[in-house]
Formats: structure tokens, sequence, C-alpha cells
């Protein structure tokens, strides 16, 4: 799924933070793919579960909050007047509708709703879409021991980044389009402000094959890149990209 401007613009105007030998100051976004297979979307991050206030509710909630649904559904019938301005559907003195999804009428307390309003505005972000993207970073001196190299004027470099994901250590690969595997990194997930869940940035020694001194490039994507997230047991989506010049 390509990113929204918006969505875009708000990752741009965040602060920079460091992971271990991840980083962030993520702008200049490519592309995004968002994770499929599992359960797809509607996967939850770890310590979130469905709510299931009916069989097609997926918003990720505390195990607490789906047990309150359970027993919501469970007392509705009891909590009917069985008539008045709403019909049927209206609740006795002291319940009103949860309205989780539309049309649901089950009566619940006042806190109740606005538990699920909450739970619904914050739905996306609990989600392990496991979204990565790709943007550009230029290096200044890189060093090993005593010995470094002026690496400034040679271009950009790419840095993988992913939020979305569960804490933990994610696993990235680099292939080329027939399998063969480029790079293999791994980078720590942790919480940082204005991501949803779990994120990292991933600076990599792959440089962007359009910037510097490099030939002009032709020619499609020839590579992609994908995260493993173990907590979840699951692979996001190939983000493509071009490696090398053709």
């Amino acid at each position: 799924m390509i990113a929204t401007h918006a969505r875009i613009a708000a990752r741009a105007a965040l602060a920079a933070a460091v992971v271990g030998t991840a980083s962030f100051g993520l702008f200049g976004s490519l592309t995004v793919a968002n994770a499929g297979g599992d359960y797809g979307p509607d996967t939850c991050q770890e310590g979130y579960v469905w709510r299931e206030a009916n069989a097609a509710d997926h918003v990720c909630v505390s195990p607490g909050t789906r047990d309150q649904a359970r027993a919501d559904n469970a007392a509705a019938a009891s909590r009917r007047a069985g008539g008045g301005a709403y019909g049927p559907n209206t609740c006795v003195n002291g319940f009103v509708w949860r309205e989780a999804y539309t049309g649901d009428v089950a009566c619940v307390t006042t806190a109740v709703r606005q538990q699920a309003k909450d739970d619904n505005a914050a739905a996306a972000a609990r989600k392990a879409s496991l979204d990565i993207w790709l943007t550009t970073y230029t290096a200044g001196n890189k060093c090993t021991g005593d010995v470094c190299t002026a690496v400034s004027d040679a271009g950009a470099q790419f840095k993988i980044n992913g939020d979305h994901f569960n804490n933990g250590t994610v696993t990235l690969i680099v292939n080329r389009n027939n399998g063969t595997r480029l790079a293999t990194y791994s980078v720590k997930a942790g919480p940082h402000n204005g991501y949803a869940g779990a994120s990292f940035g991933y600076q990599t020694n792959m440089w962007d094959p359009k910037s510097g001194f490099h030939e002009a490039c032709t020619g499609g994507d020839d590579s992609y890149i994908q995260a493993y997230d173990p907590n979840s047991q699951r692979w996001s989506e190939r983000l493509p990209f071009k490696h090398d010049c053709h």
C-alpha cells in the first residue's frame, strides 16, 4: 500500500531517535508496504486480542475489554426496557447503546460505551500490520578502528524503516527478484513517539543507485525487502526497490 502524503508528512516531522545500530530521522519516504497473510491487517500486536462484540469485530483491545464485551452481550436481553422511544432496543435506566460497530445496540454503561469509542479510535495503531518503507541518508566519515573513509560525497544510502511491529528483534532480508539473497540485517524494534506499535530505522550499507555520481538508472525495481516479526511469526509484504543500475 502506498502511503498517503499526509502520513509521509507526519513521519517527516517526527524527532530523530536511535535504537542500537538502527537510527531514525525518517524523511523522504519512497514507498510503503503492509503485511499480508495470517490474519492480515487484522492481526493484533502482542497484548491485544479481538474485541468480538460481534463475529466481524476485529478491533484490537485488552483481554479484559473482550471479556467485558462477552459479558455485556450475555446480559443484553436483561437490560432492554421492552419499549419506549427506541422500540425494543430501548435500554433500561442507566444503560446506553454500546455502538462498538454500526448497528450495535447492546445496552452497556456509559463508561463501556466510551471505552468502545476509544478502542475504535486506537484500532489501527494496535494492529501488527508490519509496515515497512525506505528512506535514504547521506553518511559522513565511516571509521573502522583508526582508519576512516570519507563517503559523504558518494551519494545516498538506503534506510529500512518500520512500525506496527511487536517489541523485539526484527529480521530484515534483501533479495533480488529471483530470490538471490543480497543481505540480512537484525534490528531491535521498540516504542518511539509518533509511531504505532514497535518501530525501527536501520541504516544499511546499500547505495541508492539513483543518487550521487552513479550513472542514470533505467528499468524497474529489481529487488525487494521483507521484515520478519518473530512474536507474530509473520512476514511483511515485499517492499520493491531498485538495487542496481542497468
